[in-house]
């Protein structure tokens, strides 16, 4: 599992979460696209929280784009 928070200069927040292993990266970049571009922060969190430290959601959507490559060559 794992959850997406936006926060917003007015304090206001949206938390997404999802239900697989990771997000995946259409996912991760419609959201962003979404939720994302007027969002102050963008945090991505997989479970369990002990395991994997937050990260900022376009840092992870980097990283899915950058394993998506390596599959393709």
């Amino acid at each position: 599992m794992w959850k997406v928070l936006f926060e917003y200069s007015d304090k206001s927040k949206c938390k997404i979460t999802g239900a697989h292993k990771e997000i995946p990266l259409r996912l991760a970049i419609d959201y962003h696209n979404l939720y994302g571009i007027h969002a102050i922060r963008s945090i991505y969190q997989q479970y369990p929280k002990k395991d994997n430290p937050e990260m900022d959601l376009m840092e992870k959507i980097e990283e899915l784009e950058q394993r998506e490559f390596s599959m393709e060559n």
